[in-house]
């Protein structure tokens, strides 16, 4: 049985897109930039190639505003322009990492972000505005006054939810993390506007017909700088030649293109293209329908992250939970003694950290902190971070398994002359899998699920995708309930097989026993 899956775990190593070290010296030279994709008409998300958009490595192709900016100062620096899709709370630690050039995302230059990374002049300029729903009488609104005593909510680490408090008596609500979800809130009345800049406003009424956008009038807005509601290039602070080559390439453009550029995005968002229905089946199956290939990059990518760490997890599961379940003997010399306390206390520790830390922390840790000696891909450090998270767990599950088959089969392995090693390989293991099978096939059901949280370090899983969808169509309902679907469909049909296995692997055995 190990044999086997020390074979399959090999051929799974083989297959992993680790990059080489060494393979920078002869490629052409890049010009990578981080962007969430789901932010239009700044950066989206969409399956069909177009003139202006930038194929991604994980499929589909992304396009907007930064986009065109980006593909401009590529095309001035004669580099190949690579945009990577990643959260917005990871781009700052993979540009701090050097694993993007530069963040072209509608981020704004602020003091606290400046501690961290450098910012080039703004790139756009724009207008602070609220979202409000049609039918209210806020839509007539134009100061900040009309707003007094108003439910209002702002994106999460953005300017856009600290200016609130500058609204008479606000009630302030709590942020969220993208655009699409806080409309979600403005549509069911839990809110009664939302911040936002003008182009993405824009964008946003155009699919959510409900909705309109009101401006203020001069000096009755928010009291802001005019940098504060400005988009800026974030490079890192040690790359100032990176930094002064793209702003040549910006004082290039005029605001008179720049301002051509923004309005050509806006005619492209995806969400102008498809009228989705009010009946939320229908709207699901035109989703489908249209991002039907990006969902299925991510079910693909998700799979793979579920099968391949929970298989290398049992591995490193069996020997853990082996080690651990090995008692201290008494008649065992006194450094094996020691030997084996000290052996058990290590692992002890590596179960209770990779059991009590959230699997997005350890993702976020290990692959930067790594990537400074090897320069993996977000994908292989995504299968190794489930493998040794799946492994402190299935650690667990191998030693109560272990301590479930009854003593009496060692105790009569050892009469036939067995070693230890022999009597756990031959005897115990095999019994320890088939009675611990239910508990490992949770944990695969598990990491189908759980693999979503490693798109802070740029793994485009099924839940990113999803993410992806509706931050270009703005449709938040119907988008996740088409992911809810999928994730439905990927565990109800591995949970009713494996039921179907471990049913088998019980008559086998009963059959065995009967003879």
């Amino acid at each position: 049985m190990k044999k086997k899956l020390m074979v399959i775990a090999v051929a799974l190593m083989c297959m992993l897109p680790i990059t080489q070290v060494h393979a920078k010296d002869t490629e052409k030279k890049t010009f990578t930039v981080g962007m969430e994709c789901n932010y239009a008409p700044f950066n989206w998300s969409q399956v069909d190639p177009s003139d202006s958009a930038v194929q991604l490595q994980d499929g589909g192709y992304c396009d907007g505003y930064d986009v065109a900016i980006a593909q401009k100062i590529a095309d001035k620096l004669n580099r190949e322009l690579i945009i990577k899709k990643m959260s917005w709370d990871g781009l700052e630690p993979a540009l701090q990492g050097n694993i993007i050039d530069a963040v072209i995302a509608g981020m704004t230059d602020t003091a606290e972000r400046r501690e961290r990374v450098a910012f080039t002049k703004p790139y756009y300029k724009s207008d602070m505005v609220m979202i409000v729903r049609k039918d209210s009488p806020l839509s007539k609104a134009h100061t900040l006054k009309d707003f007094t005593g108003k439910t209002v909510m702002g994106q999460l680490n953005t300017l856009y939810d600290t200016v609130i408090d500058q609204v008479p008596e606000v009630k302030h609500a709590k942020a969220l993390e993208d655009y699409p979800a806080m409309v979600m809130q403005l549509n069911k009345g839990l809110v009664d506007a939302i911040t936002a800049e003008l182009p993405v406003a824009a964008g946003i009424v155009s699919t959510n017909k409900e909705l309109t956008y009101t401006e203020f009038e001069k000096g009755k807005g928010f009291n802001v700088d005019l940098t504060d509601t400005s988009v800026s290039i974030a490079v890192n602070k040690d790359n100032e030649k990176l930094k002064n080559d793209i702003q040549k390439v910006l004082n290039g453009i005029s605001e008179k293109e720049r301002k051509k550029m923004m309005d050509a995005a806006i005619t492209r968002i995806p969400s102008g293209n498809l009228e989705l229905s009010d009946n939320l089946l229908v709207s699901a199956g035109q989703i489908l329908q249209k991002y039907g290939p990006l969902f299925i990059n991510g079910i693909k990518s998700t799979l793979i992250l579920a099968f391949s760490g929970t298989l290398l997890g049992l591995l490193i599961g069996l020997q853990v939970g082996a080690i651990k379940a090995i008692k201290v003997d008494k008649r065992d010399p006194l450094l094996l003694k020691i030997g084996k306390r000290i052996l058990s206390f290590i692992l002890s520790v590596y179960i209770e950290v990779f059991r009590g830390t959230p699997m997005m922390v350890q993702g976020a840790f290990i692959f930067y902190l790594v990537r400074d000696w090897v320069a993996w891909s977000p994908f292989t450090a995504g299968i190794v971070v489930i493998t040794i998270n799946t492994g402190a767990y299935m650690a667990e599950i191998v030693r109560s398994g272990i301590q479930s088959v009854d003593i009496g089969q060692t105790e009569a392995a050892r009469s036939l002359g067995m070693t230890n090693l022999q009597t756990m390989r031959h005897i115990i293991i095999p019994q320890a899998i088939r009675n611990s099978f239910p508990s490992i096939c949770n944990e695969f059901v598990v990491n189908i699920k759980d693999s979503s949280v490693l798109n802070v370090i740029a793994v485009t899983e099924l839940f990113y995708q999803a993410k992806s969808v509706a931050g270009s169509l703005y449709a938040f309902v119907p988008t996740y309930f088409v992911v809810a679907l999928i994730y439905l469909c990927l565990t109800f049909p591995t949970t009713r097989i494996l039921g179907l296995i471990e049913k088998r692997m019980n008559k086998t055995s009963g059959y065995k026993e009967g003879q």
